[in-house]
């Protein structure tokens, strides 16, 4: 283990989101959302088996909140269901659904664990896909009603807020059909992203205009590209692909605007959202803090490409690789503060909100509980960010992806991010020795600073 230089005030945290752990699908007045319904539709997820259980946090969250405890967790990062507060999207409140997020941060708060609530983390009410979902610009008022529904009732117990959780994802769920709600409509793809963004801004503006104590920002995922020549094609390949994957949003949240170049190429494709004189103030609405998702790089390669605009990863020969074949770049995290620093302008606090690794490909009579290669990932971005902070970054935070092993979207149960097994027919929950190793790591650090 590294020593860690980090602030006295640094705080550590695991992140997980409600579809992935919750389960109780339909208990309590829960309505249905888009994950539940891509869940139920044969041929979408990992073995046709839905998330409708996951990891039955519902029921067993005082069991996990035990587990932060003992690890020693400063803070703990979960979204919000917002079809278990408001099952049609908008007016009708389900008091049950509130009661369940109360208790939650109550016994949080009573542990000494910071709550950091997402309002959006992928799940939106199927009633609201039924009226047209993100392509549909009322969704930004839909947002507004739902995000002031939980400030008022939880605000007096959560301090620190994010919008939404990687806006990307509504590109795959709308134009690339690998996510909820599963269609393949570039221009509905493109709608859906700026409208995020809208909403993101209107619950930014509810916020404010509530008087709601504490923070705000908004989470962002961030996967750098490299070009792996200098040539032309793998220069314009990679520009394109940080247009897609996270300056899309950085542009209009930090930016002014959509840069000329992203404009320019969307009219080309006749997919250039419909935007009001107005969108652009309400979207760059300021936040309190930015929150990056950091996992890795992504290298270009114009010969290698799919052409389904995502770009392959080709890690250079000589790199470090992981037992599954990806590379292992720990400096994303310095390199992605470094880009919001210098393109953006942005000095504020920033949390890395998620960062983790899923189990190694197992053989035969392997223990699922040693992830020694989870622990040297998760020391790796550690010891960037310290530099990173060591070199003027105002780095709060570090969440690790993820608590426990979850339902892993359309993958299900396929891959494993936790720190603490899941046993997926029995519940029963087992730490890891990457979880022993975090406990550790986090008790270090509070003792350094006596």
């Amino acid at each position: 283990m590294s020593l860690l230089n980090l602030p006295p005030s640094f705080e550590f945290g695991v992140a997980t989101s409600a579809f992935q752990i919750e389960g109780a699908w339909n208990e309590d007045g829960k309505g249905p959302s888009i994950w539940d319904t891509f869940g139920h539709t044969p041929g979408k997820v990992y073995n046709d088996i839905p998330g409708d259980v996951a990891c039955d946090h519902y029921h067993r969250y005082s069991e996990d909140i035990e587990l932060m405890k003992w690890l020693g967790l400063d803070s703990y990062r979960f979204s919000l269901s917002w079809s278990r507060i408001m099952p049609d999207g908008v007016g009708r409140i389900n008091q049950k659904g509130l009661d369940f997020y109360r208790r939650l941060t109550d016994e949080l708060l009573a542990a000494g664990i910071t709550p950091n609530a997402t309002l959006y983390h992928w799940d939106l009410p199927q009633a609201l896909e039924d009226r047209g979902g993100w392509p549909n610009r009322d969704v930004a008022d839909w947002f507004a009603e739902y995000a002031s529904v939980a400030y008022d009732a939880l605000g007096d117990r959560i301090g620190r807020w994010a919008t939404v959780n990687e806006p990307i994802s509504v590109w795959v769920g709308y134009a690339l059909g690998a996510f909820a709600p599963g269609l393949h409509d570039e221009r509905a793809g493109r709608a859906a992203m700026h409208n995020q963004m809208l909403a993101h801004g209107k619950a930014v503006q509810a916020f404010r205009a509530a008087g709601s104590p504490g923070e705000i920002g908004v989470v962002l995922d961030i996967w750098k590209r490299q070009p792996a020549t200098d040539s032309a094609e793998d220069l314009a390949l990679a520009a394109e692909g940080e247009d897609d994957g996270f300056r899309f949003f950085l542009d209009t949240l930090r930016g002014g605007g959509y840069s000329e170049r992203i404009q320019a190429r969307l009219e080309a494709e006749g997919t250039l959202p419909e935007i009001h004189d107005t969108d652009q103030e309400i979207i760059e609405a300021p936040v309190d803090y930015l929150g990056l998702n950091v996992y890795s790089r992504v290298v270009v390669n114009s010969k290698t490409h799919d052409g389904t605009g995502w770009a392959e990863s080709d890690p250079p020969a000589g790199g470090n690789f992981l037992d599954d074949g990806s590379e292992f770049y720990p400096r994303a995290v310095y390199e992605a503060l470094q880009m919001v620093r210098d393109d953006y302008g942005w000095s504020g606090p920033i949390y890395i909100t998620e960062n983790g690794l899923p189990d190694a490909p197992a053989a035969p009579g392997d223990d699922p509980l040693r992830d020694q290669e989870r622990i040297r990932y998760v020391n790796g971005f550690l010891e960037w960010i310290d530099r990173a902070v060591a070199e003027g970054s105002d780095v709060r935070g570090y969440y690790l992806w993820s608590l426990m092993d979850n339902y892993e979207w359309g993958t299900g149960f396929s891959k494993k991010y936790g720190i603490v097994r899941v046993d997926p027919e029995t519940q029963e929950r087992t730490p890891k020795d990457s979880a022993h190793w975090y406990r550790d790591v986090i008790a270090s650090h509070r003792a350094a600073q006596l």
